[in-house]
């Protein structure tokens, strides 16, 4: 069985007064196989009814009527059926008349004793009308999507210079409204940040006159308070057939998010390798100071309490002792110490310290501490997590000269997505603790500084310009992420988020704390090397003071060598970590080969091997931290000689 088609029938409007002219036109279309659904009309009113009410496929129309000529029949199709062909039909017309009906729209213009071309004419028009509705179609999309789209663009016609067209997004990412941006190009100028304007002026121009092939910049637009946008803003030149550039086409792109994190990366990788340098400076410093204030110890217990260098001496003692507080706080910052880790609830600790903490801030501002209900627990040095709130709390009431609102919460949350890959991922536990003050706030030119070592708008009493940074390097340290908002006049608030823990943990090794063994008089033997030569004699007056028999050796060769001719019972292996050629930790492994009993004792300013971190961690009585005290090392030493194996 064959299957036909059935053919489509066109719905054509035909205004005509002549009915025989009507028949005429219907029979000559079915002749050719165009089956017609036609609606005669003969006066404008209904000829408009019509177009206002229905839609047709086709339009054929007398071009002399008595109350409507063709030119103004067109101008009616256009005006409410703008896709719809019209067909002209005249029995007698001027060349000028036919070239208006054309111009205003008419699809062709036929004789009436030339009607034999009707049905191809109705023919083409039908296939100029699917190009049109296609075409409208494709525009519609276009303009959807250019609506939908974050990516805004504009066309300039490249004679004139004026803005023709600006895509919806165009005025949310430049923030100006359509009718002040199509004025002309110079009012996206208008739109840009003072510090970029005369940069992007330049380029513009240049491109404009052919003198550079492209235009692609970077800018930020203006804003108004903390917040600035950053576009991408490039553009293409659009030819005609006969290769004329006819308009030129900008696209541009928010990129503030990519901007942000840049700078983020940015300011890390400054913390990072100021943390570096701030760290190798503190290992030294932390020699010097020992020697500093063991020098004065030793020199002040062999001093009568008459004697008048003694105050002096103990000036230098003191000054020492300062000095090795600002170097913990550069250690902290470099992320370098060594930390104690313990299990705690962060609720038991905060609740602990408030006492204290409503003490430093004063009366004058009211405090909040909000706790929930359920408990958390953290894996933190507990001094150290203590260290970072009152360090926060101290600069939160700095804040508020004159009163104000201070609070301290806790709770448990997940990470939002730039740090959920930190944690995780974004289904991560976490414990947020919030410090938030109702104080002067911090200017916005000043945010990306308040970590930096050394940075500070106090006056010169007021800091050191190492608080923020030691609580950074802290909390980094701890494994978590720390977070400032600030808005001038409103406040500022700090976030801290770490991993949360099980309450029950392996890693919750508290120190015990045990009695120093008195030191055996004339029975230990102890071995010191390290590279600095003013430490290695601190030590061994100390030691030797102290009744210990002490050899020492500049690094871990001269070390072997020394131990290898050495007859006697070797009771305790003294090494820094950090030396030169050999590590402490590798004259230690290779010194229990020689001395299988001995026991060893580290000392250093700071370590950056994890490995040696963690061991330092499973046994505190192996580390004797820089800069050390008279007292201080000689209990390290009794406490590593008498501990049972």
């Amino acid at each position: 069985m064959t299957h036909t088609t059935a053919p489509r029938t066109i719905r054509l409007l035909h205004l005509e007064d002549n009915a025989s002219d009507v028949r005429y036109v219907v029979d000559l279309l079915a002749d050719e196989g165009l089956h017609c659904a036609i609606t005669p009309v003969a006066r404008r009113a209904t000829f408009e009814a019509a177009l206002r009410t229905q839609a047709f496929d086709v339009i054929i129309c007398d071009y002399a009527l008595p109350d409507l000529d063709g030119l103004g029949a067109v101008r009616l199709v256009r005006a409410l059926a703008p896709d719809t062909p019209v067909i002209i039909v005249s029995g007698s017309i001027d060349s000028l008349s036919a070239v208006q009906c054309l111009r205003e729209g008419a699809t062709d213009l036929l004789l009436k004793e030339r009607l034999e071309r009707l049905p191809s004419a109705v023919s083409r028009a039908l296939e100029e009308r699917e190009r049109r509705v296609r075409l409208r179609e494709v525009e519609e999309r276009y303009q959807q999507l250019a609506d939908q789209s974050p990516t805004g663009f504009w066309f300039v016609a490249a004679d004139t210079m004026r803005v023709e067209y600006v895509s919806r997004a165009v005025e949310a990412l430049w923030g100006e409204s359509a009718a002040v941006l199509t004025r002309d190009a110079g009012a996206f100028l208008a739109c840009v940040h003072d510090e970029d304007r005369p940069r992007i002026a330049a380029s513009w121009e240049r491109w404009v006159r052919g003198e550079i092939p492209s235009f692609d910049e970077e800018l930020r637009v203006r804003s108004t308070g903390d917040f600035t946008r950053w576009l991408h803003h490039s553009g293409a030149r659009l030819a005609d057939a006969a290769g004329r550039i006819t308009q030129l086409c900008c696209i541009t792109q928010d990129i503030t998010a990519r901007k942000e994190m840049e700078a983020r990366m940015q300011h890390a990788q400054r913390l990072e390798a100021v943390g570096r340098l701030a760290g190798g400076i503190a290992h030294d410093f932390n020699t010097l100071l020992t020697v500093i204030t063991g020098t004065a110890e030793l020199a002040l217990a062999r001093m009568k309490p008459d004697e008048q260098l003694r105050a002096d001496l103990s000036d230098i003692r003191t000054a020492g002792e300062r000095g090795a507080g600002l170097v913990a706080q550069l250690i902290a910052f470099s992320r370098q110490q060594i930390m104690h880790l313990r299990v705690i609830d962060p609720a038991e600790l905060m609740s602990n310290l408030e006492r204290m903490l409503l003490r430093l801030i004063g009366a004058h501002i009211r405090f909040e501490l909000r706790l929930p209900i359920e408990r958390v627990f953290i894996r933190v040095d507990p001094g150290q997590l203590e260290q970072v709130l009152i360090n926060l709390v101290v600069n939160a009431r700095d804040a508020m000269p004159g009163g104000g609102v201070l609070s301290v919460s806790l709770e448990a949350v997940q990470p939002d997505a730039d740090e959920a890959d930190k944690f995780g991922g974004p289904t991560a536990s976490c414990v947020q603790i919030t410090v938030r003050d109702s104080g002067a706030g911090i200017p916005f030119e000043v945010q990306r500084r308040v970590f930096e070592p050394f940075f500070t708008t106090k006056l010169a009493e007021g800091g050191t310009g190492l608080g923020l940074s030691t609580v950074h390097g802290i909390v980094e340290q701890s494994g978590g992420s720390i977070r400032m908002q600030s808005t001038v006049g409103v406040g500022t608030t700090f976030r801290i988020l770490l991993p949360r823990v099980a309450a029950e943990s392996t890693f919750d090794t508290p120190v015990q704390e045990r009695a120093v063994p008195a030191p055996r008089v004339g029975a230990s033997t102890v071995l010191v090397v390290d590279d600095d030569q003013a430490l290695r004699q601190l030590v061994e007056r100390t030691l030797t003071s102290a009744g210990y028999r002490v050899l020492v050796a500049e690094n871990g060769a001269v070390a072997l060598r020394l131990m290898q001719d050495f007859g006697g019972e070797l009771d305790l292996l003294l090494t820094d970590i950090v030396m030169p050629e050999m590590s402490g930790h590798q004259l230690a492994d290779q010194s229990r080969v020689l001395f299988p009993k001995l026991r060893v004792l580290y000392m250093s300013g700071y370590t950056e091997d994890e490995v040696s971190r963690q061991s330092l961690l499973d046994d505190i009585d192996a580390f004797v931290p820089k800069p050390f005290t008279v007292a201080s090392l000689t209990s390290g030493v009794a406490r590593a000689l008498g501990r049972e194996d």
